[in-house]
């Protein structure tokens, strides 16, 4: 599997390694190439999907204009939710198949307080917070804000797996959601 990745992040490489490991695809190579997201670089809400698709849009721009083979693009973007007064770190992935097909995956939400939440609103970064209270510089594509809240146990790479597995297991199953799509009657 040829798969373009819509970031030079080595951490979203890394993520994208970990998703096809637990998915068991072993054959397969990994293209980074750098494109804009086109929103804040703290995205809230639905800014993070539009994002991820932004990312992937220019991505196929590049690869068409570059005549760049590949069987997927992908592209990810991690930012912050807020539903009803409750405040989140999640990532979306969306996956773009040289069929034209779009998948989206989201991983799981990780809970943030409203003082963290109101901080990114206001243009700050948890990740600057957090190298002072550990004293690394490079939070970001290291561990990140989810691996210091977690204590380790789900680092930047492993959270934003979860995003890739759920949108590979959509283009993986989709005759599962066209079935039962025919089922669903109106």
């Amino acid at each position: 599997m040829n798969i373009v990745l819509g970031s030079t992040n080595m951490s979203k490489r890394r993520s994208i390694e970990i998703a096809l490991n637990k998915m068991e695809i072993i054959d397969y190579t990994i293209s980074c190439v750098s494109v804009p997201s086109k929103v804040s670089s703290k995205p809230i809400n639905e800014e993070i999907l539009i994002g991820a698709q932004n990312r992937n849009n220019a991505l196929l721009n590049h690869c068409q204009k570059n005549e760049i083979d590949y069987d997927i693009l992908i592209s990810l973007e991690g930012g912050y939710e807020k539903i009803g007064n409750s405040y989140f770190i999640v990532t979306y992935a969306d996956i773009f198949t040289k069929d034209c097909d779009r998948f989206v995956g989201k991983s799981q939400g990780m809970e943030i307080s409203a003082k963290m939440f109101y901080w990114v609103l206001n243009g700050k970064s948890l990740n600057s917070v957090i190298e002072s209270i550990i004293g690394i510089n490079g939070n970001k594509t290291k561990s990140g804000i989810t691996g210091y809240l977690s204590n380790g146990q789900f680092s930047r790479d492993d959270f934003d797996s979860n995003a890739v597995v759920m949108a590979m297991t959509s283009m993986r199953n989709s005759e599962q959601y066209l079935r039962l799509d025919k089922k669903i009657k109106e």
